[in-house]
């Protein structure tokens, strides 16, 4: 059973190595870049995805009630956004990705805020059939070139 931790500095090399398949470099920007953004990113925390020792994916999501929260015109205030999902091309396809929504939704309810949203790509192969599936429906809005997806409880 895969399980979520809190990005310390030993992980970073660990992290850093995780890599999505070629024709997915242009849906998600790489492990190290988003590590090295996060410092930068008011209200963000990274998680690695791991299976026991195997690091296999990492999620990075910002809390948008944070004070400091970079929003954008018409984002929720009240909301998660998850700011990068990526699972490593060698273990795509076993669940992961799905296991780390099911985990922003959880933080969701924990922190009392109102929806899950992202933004992906809008091209084939890009993961959006996936966030369909756990629930996520386009809200309409393009950001930064960008088809956002948002999950509500019912």
């Amino acid at each position: 059973m895969p399980e979520m931790k809190l990005l310390v500095k030993n992980h970073v090399p660990t992290l850093y190595r995780l890599s999505v398949r070629d024709d997915q470099q242009n849906f998600v920007s790489s492990a190290g870049i988003t590590m090295s953004q996060a410092p930068f990113e008011p209200g963000s925390e990274v998680f690695g995805i791991w299976e026991g020792d195997t690091a296999v994916g990492m999620i990075a999501i910002i809390d948008l009630s944070h004070p400091d929260a970079y929003l954008l015109d018409g984002d929720d205030p009240d909301s998660l956004y998850v700011w990068r999902l990526l699972v490593d091309e060698d273990h795509q396809h076993q669940g992961h990705g799905t296991f780390a929504l099911n985990f922003a939704k959880q933080m969701m309810h924990q922190r009392g805020r109102s929806s899950v949203s992202l933004t992906a790509v809008d091209e084939p192969g890009s993961a959006i059939p996936l966030y369909e599936r756990e629930g996520f429906v386009r809200s309409g809005r393009i950001v930064e070139d960008e088809a956002e997806l948002v999950w509500r409880p019912e």
